[in-house]
């Protein structure tokens, strides 16, 4: 399996090899890339935000996500589960070992201290995601015109809309090239205060689908 490797590019962190690592297993092929590229990004994510700790990192997904990320169809969190434990690649990440579990009808990702140290010492922080995070800890009540102008200052084409009603949120923000950033950037302003939280694009419309 191919490493995944970081470069920097015009403000921001993306992958030097475009084209996936497949696996095969049967008669499916699993994209063990884009998955681990997720789960780095996430940890990536969660020490920007509150800083390292050498320990265990817990990370939750829905079947759904794993198949958007892995590009298969498994079709409940049991046969999900196999598989992924079944993987020999999954086994000997950058991050080490990962493990794997079925937690309230979804599937848990254990990191171990070592991967945990891996993303923080390894994994250059990407620029624009911690721009984000910096601007999000410095004022709790952004307005949209205060986030857009942080997508703007990366120098890359991006889109802002407003939300429909019942999505939870009221905006969501993101980067045309999806290669300098793949996130969708969902931005509630409730009582004073703005969040973000950032979807993949199959959770995306899974959200709006709702």
């Amino acid at each position: 399996m191919e490493k995944i490797k970081y470069t920097l590019y015009n403000k921001g962190w993306i992958i030097e090899k475009v084209i996936p690592s497949f696996f095969v297993r049967g008669d499916r092929m699993m994209n063990i890339n884009r998955l681990i590229k997720n789960v780095i990004e996430q940890i990536k994510e969660a020490q920007l935000k509150l800083g390292f700790e050498r320990e265990v990192i817990r990370l939750y997904f829905p079947v759904s996500s794993l198949n958007a990320l892995l590009e298969t169809d498994y079709q409940d969190e049991k046969q999900m589960l196999t598989v992924l434990r079944e993987t020999e690649e999954l086994q000997n990440t950058e991050m080490g070992s990962l493990a794997f579990s079925a937690h309230k009808g979804r599937i848990e990702i254990m990191v171990s201290p070592k991967g945990a140290e891996y993303v923080a010492k390894k994994i250059p922080d990407p620029l624009f995601l911690k721009a984000v995070i910096e601007l999000f800890a410095s004022n709790h009540s952004l307005t949209i015109e205060e986030i857009c102008q942080c997508f703007e200052q990366s120098g890359r084409e991006y889109t802002c809309e407003e939300m429909a009603p019942g999505t939870d949120f009221d905006y969501v923000v993101y980067f045309k090239d999806a290669s300098f950033d793949e996130y969708y950037y969902c931005i509630k302003m409730e009582m004073g205060h703005t969040i973000y939280h950032r979807f993949m694009k199959e959770d995306y419309l899974l959200l709006i689908e709702e």
